[in-house]
C-alpha cells in the first residue's frame, strides 16, 4: 500500500499471471539493436562533480584521465559490473576547445594521450563509454565549447574515439527550440 493525496492504493507485490507464465516458458525477450548490454537496463554512473586528481575528494568541473581511469576500475574493484552496471558516462569537464576545423579536442593537459585511450580502456574493461556535450553555444559550466553550429563535426568525432553515447544538455541556448535541435 502507499498513499497518494488522500486515497489510499493497493500494490501487488506479484507479477501479473501473464508475467508469470512468459518467465516460467522463457517466452521474455529485450530489444537487442546489437550495441553492448542493450538488452540490459541502463544501469550507469555519470562523473559529475565525482572525480579528483589523485583519488582525493571530488572537486567541482575537474576530470583527469587517471581520475577517469580509476572510476572505471572501480566498477569493477566495488563490485558495480557484477550488480549489472555497464554504462560510464564521462559528464562536463572533458573538453579542451575546438581545433582550426572546428573539431573538439580533450583538455589536453588532462587527457595527454586524447579521449580514444580513454574510451578504449572503458571498452577494455567491458564498459560502454558516455560523453558530454551541450546543444548551446557553451556548456553549462567552464565555458567550454557546446555543439551548436557543429553537430556534424562533433558527432564524427565521438564516433571516431568511440564513444557509445552522448549526453546533451540544454544550456546557453538563447533562441533554440529543442524540439527542432534535439
Amino acid at each position: 500500500f502507499f498513499r497518494r493525496g488522500t486515497s489510499v492504493v493497493s500494490v501487488s507485490p506479484c507479477p501479473s499471471p501473464a508475467m508469470r507464465i512468459a518467465a516460467a516458458f522463457g517466452l521474455a525477450a529485450a530489444y537487442d539493436n546489437g550495441a553492448p548490454h542493450s538488452k540490459l537496463p541502463p544501469l550507469g554512473w555519470s562523473s559529475w562533480v565525482a572525480l579528483a586528481p589523485d583519488a582525493h575528494h571530488p572537486i567541482f568541473d575537474f576530470c583527469d584521465e587517471a581520475a577517469v581511469r580509476h572510476a572505471i576500475d572501480a566498477y569493477h574493484s566495488l563490485g558495480l559490473y557484477d550488480a549489472g552496471y555497464r554504462h560510464f558516462h564521462l559528464d562536463d569537464c572533458w573538453a579542451g576547445g575546438r581545433n582550426s576545423s572546428g573539431f573538439l579536442y580533450p583538455e589536453k593537459r588532462h587527457f595527454p594521450n586524447g579521449m580514444k585511450a580513454v574510451v578504449d580502456y572503458a571498452h577494455s574493461k567491458n564498459l560502454t563509454f558516455g560523453l558530454y556535450t551541450c546543444a548551446g553555444t557553451e556548456v553549462c559550466v567552464g565555458g567550454r565549447p557546446g555543439s551548436k553550429d557543429h553537430w556534424e563535426n562533433d558527432a564524427q568525432v565521438f564516433a571516431s574515439w568511440g564513444v557509445d553515447w552522448v549526453k546533451m544538455d540544454w544550456c546557453n541556448t538563447d533562441g533554440m527550440k529543442p524540439a527542432d535541435t534535439y
